[in-house]
């Protein structure tokens, strides 16, 4: 059984993410797509608000859509969230399941930063997406693992397979979000309107008292 997992901080969880979750979800026929909050992620900063806030806005978000599942398995582990872990941990408790780990074309160009990053197909499966405006070529070790593992079609009964799709992305980020806030700008129309109310009643990326 193929389960869909897309990572990240969701700092805030985004229309472009939801979107994104979904178009993969129905073009590979997915039961559902399980959205994994990095609580302590290991490649990048500390986000701006809270994982207790980010959990939050990613359960109202991924309410409204049956197919969408809020993960908080990185939450209750302790130490850095780290994609090799999570998937491993679902093969572990469930070996009916095969990982398939959601990726922007951005994030998959910079898998050789990863940690453990040469073993993660003995776990999942990649499925790798187009980020809009993002056209940064890939590595050489990219470009091997591919030789090795690209396929045209994804079978559900296997694991270690690279599938890429051509889908049509949202080009919106959270970064955007997180300036257009503290600038008091609107971002109502790139938000579920549920995250968009906890933004404000928290006031979360507010830096002063004329914004949000």
């Amino acid at each position: 059984m193929l389960v869909g997992m897309y990572g990240g901080t969701f700092d805030p969880v985004h229309v472009g993410h939801i979107h994104a979750a979904l178009s993969v979800q129905k073009a590979l026929q997915l039961q559902q797509v399980r959205l994994v909050l990095a609580a302590r992620p290991g490649h990048r900063g500390e986000p701006d608000s809270t994982a207790v806030h980010r959990w939050q806005m990613l359960c109202l978000a991924c309410a409204e859509h049956e197919t969408l599942v809020p993960d908080d398995v990185e939450l209750k582990r302790a130490g850095k969230s780290y994609t090799i872990d999570t998937v491993a941990q679902l093969r572990k408790t469930n070996p009916a399941a095969i990982p398939c780990w959601i990726m922007g074309q951005d994030a998959f160009a910079t898998l050789p930063t990863w940690y453990r990053w040469q073993s993660l197909l003995s776990w999942c499966n990649l499925i790798v997406v187009a980020r809009p405006g993002d056209e940064r070529p890939e590595p050489p070790e990219v470009a091997a693992l591919c030789k090795k593992h690209e396929v045209a079609t994804l079978h559900s009964d296997k694991i270690g397979q690279i599938a890429r799709l051509d889908l049509p992305m949202l080009q919106v980020s959270a970064t955007q979000i997180r300036r257009l806030v503290a600038a008091g700008e609107p971002v109502e129309h790139l938000l579920a309107d549920p995250v968009y109310t906890y933004i404000r009643q928290h006031r979360l990326y507010v830096k002063s008292e004329n914004t949000i």
